[in-house]
């Protein structure tokens, strides 16, 4: 099995399948609608392309189903992630400034005037 058929998740056949049945349905008001239709024979053309999409569609995606040939959600890995980088909890560190300590730490009050903190 190759990678890409590997990315397929259990969501992605749901869809699948959702546009299967709304093609289904296009095409039975398709159908329905070929006794008023100017051009009837494009329209039941494209009512059994339609169809047959349909159809064609939720096989396969039955298909993979009943094979398994999909990824679990839970399985996949977030793109950027390694297993050996450091946890920080969603906290980005900055070293340079961890290492300045408060002496250098400015804070700027309500009117846009710096101030030093320690003479607070």
């Amino acid at each position: 099995m190759n990678d890409k058929d590997r990315r397929t998740t259990q969501i992605t056949l749901l869809i699948r399948v959702i546009v299967a049945i709304y093609l289904i349905y296009l095409a039975h008001g398709l159908i329905t609608g070929l006794d008023s239709a100017p051009n009837r024979r494009l329209m039941a053309i494209v009512a059994i392309v339609f169809t047959f999409a349909g159809v064609l569609i939720i096989a396969f995606t039955i298909k993979a189903l009943i094979n398994k040939e999909y990824t679990d959600v839970r399985d996949i890995e977030p793109a950027g992630s390694d297993q050996d980088e450091e946890q920080t909890g969603g906290a980005v560190m900055d070293e340079t400034v961890a290492d300045e300590g408060i002496d250098n730490n400015k804070d700027i009050d309500n009117k846009g005037l710096e101030t030093d903190s320690k003479d607070e």
